[in-house]
């Protein structure tokens, strides 16, 4: 018996050596990448540079390490100016503590574009639901401090696991998944482009006006309670303070998160009757010098004479939030990207295809330096009117969901790359899952939205979202620099796959920035003319809810597209909602099998 285990194990372990001889790309590759050289610059953009708030200094001279460190390489790569009157923000000091009914220290973060106090101010609290009910109180809100009591929910003992790995089982059922909008691993699914944008405009247009009125009440400070439990501070634009970046915009009050414990002890003081008091202080500062707002683009140059002007990206954002030093999120892949760019220059790997890195700037802030680059060298962000590099992209690699091991990669709707994908993932046994799923909130879904192959890679989860993201933890100990090595090495080795493909990757058939006015079958949705968005879902997409928009008409709404001769089945999505074809009677409405419901079957002959 122990003699068959020993030959079962020499036999694996031949295998294993075979595999490695016929990839001396690979082997190579393997033999320079080092996970010290990623952490030492991890080190440098957090420790030193950390947190990289978009628009300030930390921002400005972590990239600018980032650039020596190319530089040194003999890797052609420059800093390019992100246009428009941004700004940037950070602060020097500020302090909470409970003065009344006895003292306590706060554990708080100021929320970004805060403006400062004056000096160290006392004030009793105001519990708020809503906004509306501040609004209520006009004239009663001199000296008072707003406290968001509708965004508490009371934290406790967390029971679920914590760091997190996907297993087999996940991985798999996450590569049956038939709908790219079903959730089955990862943190979002897509959302609209457009909507996004607006969405936030309208969310900083509602807070605007709500601090507007605070100051003119003179109110001292408003306060939210951070989301997350045991003492983390989750401080981001998502909830109360929105992103006052150009230098035009209004400075809020001073605003801040407390420990979701804090916040508890302060409302059940209220609810005591004690009238809790609380010392507020912040020293904030703008940063209005437009130098320290660039990308960061590397690039080793295509070999081949026809090739060389097509593109294969590999990106992250370089910016963070301010509570950490901006490690996970997104200080590690920045490095690994570099480290990528390193190795395969040291490698003098034969790349047909020019590899571009770049580093975008204000991702946190509304995709500031990728929408402008897209609007500048690929296609129009609200036509799609291409420019020269829309049909020169091969495929944008995105790296941005934490410093789990990558396991596989998001496929976004995109069918037809999945046996490109299936063969340049042979390499790697464990990290080689394809799902057809969409991920979202971050940049490849800009790309994805002008119809680029663009993918985000599946990570296993790790504490990321748990602990690290956005939150005061988000530091340098939580990176893993075995996963940071592995990363680099995977990636660089795709890249050189794309970069060498015969063609370019193939591209969705049905995907559209503006609504498609020309083909053989048309699509008509009758009424709904107070609907803001409406779209066609079907089949013949991928079930994708976005990329195939209506214009409205007399009538309702309509779109046209060119289909092949079969069987479609499609419903329609009205202002996110999935919406079945009232014209057709319920009984002549069918499944797929595959969980989509109340489909409206189409024949084309």
């Amino acid at each position: 018996m122990h003699n068959r285990i020993y030959i079962i194990a020499a036999v694996l372990s031949l295998l294993s050596l075979q595999v490695t001889a016929q990839n001396p790309l690979l082997d190579s590759i393997q033999s320079v990448s080092s996970k010290e050289r990623i952490m030492e610059d991890v080190s440098y953009f957090t420790d030193l540079y950390g947190p990289r708030f978009f628009g300030t200094p930390n921002y400005y001279n972590a990239l600018l390490h980032a650039e020596e460190a190319l530089k040194s390489e003999g890797i052609d790569v420059h800093l390019e100016q992100i246009d428009g009157d941004f700004r940037g923000w950070g602060f020097s000091s500020f302090n909470i503590e409970m003065s009344s009914p006895q003292y306590s220290p706060i554990s708080a973060y100021p929320l970004a574009f805060s403006k400062s106090t004056n000096g160290q101010q006392e004030g009793e609290l105001v519990f708020i639901d809503k906004l509306q009910d501040a609004y209520d109180l006009k004239g009663s809100l001199t000296g008072k401090i707003i406290m968001y009591r509708g965004l508490y929910r009371q934290a406790g003992s967390v029971k679920q696991k914590m760091y997190n790995t996907l297993s087999d089982e996940t991985l798999t059922k996450a590569a049956a998944n038939p709908d790219p909008n079903d959730v089955i691993i990862g943190y979002h699914s897509r959302t609209s482009v457009p909507g996004v944008f607006e969405w936030r405009q309208q969310t900083k247009e509602r807070f605007e006006s709500f601090y507007r009125f605070l100051a003119a009440e003179g109110v001292i400070a408003a306060i939210e309670p951070s989301d997350y439990p045991y003492g983390i501070l989750h401080a981001d634009g998502n909830r109360t303070m929105p992103s006052f970046k150009m230098k035009t915009d209004y400075n809020p009050i001073a605003s801040f998160v407390i420990s979701n414990e804090h916040f508890g002890r302060l409302l059940r003081l209220h609810d005591m009757g004690q009238n809790p008091k609380l010392n507020v202080q912040l020293t904030a500062q703008y940063y209005t010098n437009s130098d320290f707002n660039k990308n960061l683009i590397a690039e080793l140059p295509g070999s081949d004479p026809i090739l060389k002007d097509e593109l294969v990206i590999i990106g992250a954002h370089f910016d963070s939030w301010h509570a950490g030093t901006g490690a996970t999120d997104n200080a590690a892949n920045a490095a690994l990207l570099i480290e990528v760019i390193r190795v395969l220059k040291q490698v003098q790997a034969e790349n047909k295809r020019t590899i571009r890195l770049i580093l975008w700037a204000g991702h946190e802030q509304v995709y500031v330096g990728s929408s402008q680059y897209l609007n500048k060298y690929v296609a129009d962000m609200k036509t799609g009117e291409p420019r020269e590099e829309h049909k020169k992209i091969s495929a944008y690699l995105n790296l941005d969901n934490g410093q789990g091991k990558i396991r596989g990669v998001y496929l976004s709707g995109n069918k037809e790359v999945e046996p490109y994908f299936a063969k340049y993932l042979q390499p790697f046994p464990d990290s080689n899952t394809l799902t057809i799923q969409n991920a979202n909130q971050t940049e490849h879904g800009l790309f994805d939205y002008l119809n680029i192959p663009a993918f985000q890679f599946i990570q296993d989860p790790l504490d990321y979202i748990e602990i690290q993201h956005h939150t005061n933890l988000d530091v340098y100990e939580y990176i893993p620099p075995i996963y940071q090595e592995f990363n680099a090495d995977l990636i660089a080795y795709l890249a050189i796959q794309i970069a060498n493909e015969k063609e370019l990757l193939p591209r969705k058939p049905y995907n559209f920035v503006q609504p498609s006015r020309e083909g053989n079958v048309t699509f008509t949705l009758k009424g709904f003319e107070d609907a803001k968005n409406v779209s066609v879902i079907g089949d013949f997409n991928s079930w994708d809810m976005f990329n195939l928009p209506m214009y409205k008409t007399e009538e309702g709404w309509e779109m046209k597209l060119n289909l092949p001769k079969g069987r479609y089945v499609y419903k329609f999505i009205v202002d996110g909602w999935w919406t079945n074809n009232p014209a057709v009677p319920e009984h002549q409405l069918v499944k797929d099998g595959k969980g989509h419901g109340g489909l409206t079957v189409l024949y084309v002959e």
